[in-house]
Order: C-alpha cells, then structure tokens, then sequence
C-alpha cells in the first residue's frame, strides 16, 4: 500500500511538472497580418480644428481602455488655435475629443478622452519597454501622410527592428531608435511588439537619415494613467504662445557639448559643435578630442519633426564624417559615422546647448 502511494503521488508530481512546463512555453509571435488585423482598429487619426472647425494639422494616436482613453504625443494636441479634434478609426466612425486628462509635454505625451458615452472601444495593452532588446522585430501603426486621400481613414503598418536604445539627457529618457519606416502624420502612434503589445510611442524621424526613426518608451506613459481633472483643449492650447516657444521660434543654432562614444571601438572623447540652421539647411562645425577626428566642417539639412524637435544630417568630406541626430530643446542626441582610407568606424553623440 505505501508503494501504491508513493507511486500516486510520483505520477501526480510527474503530471503537474508537465502541466507547468507547459505553461511556461512562450507563446509563438504572432505573424504581421494578424497583428495588424487585429491592432489597427485601436489605432486612430487625431484631427485637430480651430473654432470655425478648419482643419489645422494631424496626427496618430491608439486608444488603451474600452472607455477611450487615448495616448498620443503631446505635440500632436499642443498647436495653438486648436479649440476642437476628432478621433477617427479605420472603419470609418469617428469620435470628438472630449478633452485632455493628462500630459507630459517634457516626454512629449498625452492622454486623451473621447466623447462617446457607453461606447465600448476596442483597445491595446502596454507592454514592458524596459524589457526591449537591440534586434527586436516591432511595426509601427499610425496615420502617416494622412490627406493622401480625402476619404481615407486607413492607417500604415510598417515593420523593422529596434536598431539602438539611446540616453536623451536634457529629458531624463531614453528612446527607441527604430528601423520601421515613419513619416509625419505618424507621431502618437503606436510601436508594437510580435506579442501584439505597446511598447512605445512614435515621435519622430531623421529625414534623410536611411530610416533612422525613434519612439517613446511604454514605461514613460504608465505615470499618465493616474490622470487628473479633464481639461479642454481650448485650455491647453489657449497659452502656447506663452508658456512655450512657437514651434517657428524654435532653432537648434547654437553651442553644444559634451561627449561621444565610439560603437565599434572603446575609444570616447570630448565633443563640441556650433551648429547653425536656416530654413531647411544646417551648417555646423566640431572640434573632437580622443580620436583621430580633431575639427571638421559640416553641412547638410534640418527637419522639424514637432514642437521644439528637429531631426539633422551634416556631412564632411574631409574627413569624410557623417552625423545623423535629433535636437530637442537643449540636447542633441546622434549617431556619426567616420571612414579614413579603410577604417570605418560608428559610434553616438550626447550633447547638451551652452548658456
């Protein structure tokens, strides 16, 4: 009797290792059709009016409880004249902001309301961005370019990978440096995972940069989900031109320092560059210690991707130095690459503006 149970029990323990070995398989990633079937109705255009209902600009956002409750870049709602905005689906419905619940204009994010008593939404789930690896598969869904159409409501899907996982100093974050193509149109929108989850917030592009693109971490939204009282976006917008700069005040000309840090090699030094921007065209000259690269002169085109964020690439042809990166505010955060004879190397930029 006593070996019928030691047996009982060795088959029940075997059966719930099993069971638990079972369950612990992850589950297969879902391939991109499926992904994008079953994401892109959470995903939304954001139209942003002036009180005469004129359209003033546009861009993408995704909805993340069944209530409407929507994420976007703060950029996106914070243009001044807006007093009204529309949340528009890919089957067509579309649905009044009711107003803004939460915002983080320093990480460039939002959390909006939609006016739809009752209504059940369909939404995505947040996933855990500190977890994001280099070489990650992720699509990027948004509205990119909207008003190619005048009756199209259909978003983008684009997939790549996560290309780099870079400091923003000036901001206390990091961001996403992603392969998946984005255009404007697509910011506030949502960068997924293979397990259909969010884990972070396209912002911007480096135009001419061979799709260098860049998203918001998923962590940076969770602070917003505690939300406040609703406010208008009348209200949010009514002192643009006064707690911030227009975005056509706004300039990266100026000094900069700091340091950059080669990818290649475990060499790094101290940085310094004067940058000048006229319209689209960018001028700039640098002065590295550390390397072999002691002063250049560079040249090339600037892009503003949103309120205070410019995107710039510059080159020199001797030395053959390239610089890729974006200005917010106060910092400039790129990716250079240096090529003498057969030596290539690559590496990252962190510089802060000098008062």
């Amino acid at each position: 009797m006593p070996h019928s149970k030691a047996y009982q029990f060795g088959a029940f323990a075997f059966a719930m290792t099993c069971l638990l070995a079972a369950e612990a398989q992850p589950s297969a990633p879902k391939e991109i059709p499926t992904l994008a079937q079953e994401l892109s109705p959470s995903v939304v255009r954001i139209i942003l009016r002036d009180q005469t209902g004129g359209e003033l600009g546009s861009g993408s956002g995704f909805v993340i409880s069944e209530d409407g409750k929507v994420v976007t870049n703060y950029h996106v709602i914070h243009l001044q004249g807006t007093t009204q905005a529309e949340a528009r689906f890919t089957d067509g419905a579309s649905y009044q902001l009711q107003g803004v619940l939460a915002t983080d204009p320093d990480k460039d994010l939002a959390l909006a309301k939609l006016l739809a008593p009752g209504k059940v939404f369909p939404f995505v789930r947040l996933g855990d961005s500190d977890r994001v690896r280099i070489g990650e598969h992720v699509l990027a869904i948004g509205s990119p370019l909207a008003g190619l159409s005048p009756v199209s409501t259909e978003e983008t899907v684009s997939d790549g990978i996560v290309s780099g996982i870079r400091d923003w100093p000036d901001h206390q974050m990091k961001v996403f440096q992603i392969t998946a193509p984005i255009s404007p149109g697509s910011s506030g929108g949502a960068l997924v995972n293979s397990d259909g989850q969010v884990i972070g917030v396209t912002f911007a592009q480096l135009v001419s940069g061979q799709n260098l693109n860049f998203a918001i971490p998923a962590a940076y939204v969770q602070p917003l989900l505690s939300e406040g009282p609703l406010k208008s976006l009348a209200s949010i917008n009514s002192t643009a031109s006064i707690d911030s700069p227009k975005p056509q005040e706004y300039s990266p000309t100026g000094s900069y320092a700091g340091t950059w840090q080669s990818d290649r090699f475990t060499v790094s030094g101290a940085a310094q560059m004067t940058v000048s921007v006229s319209g689209d065209t960018a001028s700039a000259s640098v002065f590295l210690t550390g390397g072999e690269v002691t002063s250049a002169n560079l040249s090339g085109t600037a892009h503003r991707s949103g309120d205070n964020i410019w995107t710039v690439v510059l080159h020199s042809k001797k030395p053959t130095l390239t610089v890729r990166g974006i200005f917010r505010d106060n910092s400039f955060v790129g990716d250079y690459t240096y090529t003498r004879f057969l030596l290539l190397d690559k590496g990252r930029w962190i510089l802060k503006k000098e008062h």
